[in-house]
């Protein structure tokens, strides 16, 4: 399957990519080339979800997340080409181009 291009695409369709706040937050932690693991952005976004620290989560809270993140968020960014996610390393990473990243952090910026 062809990756999208986010810079060729509508307004409306980078709105609804950054609609989601578990996406925005992956945009914003992410950062080229410095591969995250799945299970720690669970829990990151778990605990920012409930004003709480990463220790506090509950792990049947962070494997909820941790779901949500694998079958739809990620699948959604690694679609237009944003990040790629390894299931058999648990790793994420950001892949997006310079302009893409400036195009998202534009829009990151008038939508927060």
């Amino acid at each position: 399957m062809s990756r999208r291009d986010v810079t060729e695409s509508s307004p409306r369709t980078v709105w609804r990519l950054l609609a989601d706040p578990h996406r925005r937050y992956l945009l914003e932690r992410l950062h080229p080339g410095e591969p995250v693991t799945l299970s720690s952005l669970a829990a990151e976004i778990a605990a920012r979800d409930r004003g709480e620290p990463v220790e506090a989560v509950d792990p049947p809270r962070r494997r909820r997340v941790e779901i949500a993140l694998a079958h739809n968020h990620l699948p959604r960014l690694a679609d237009w080409g944003v990040v790629a996610y390894d299931p058999s390393t648990n790793q994420v990473v950001l892949t997006a181009d310079r302009e893409t990243r400036r195009l998202l952090e534009a829009s990151l910026r008038w939508i927060c």
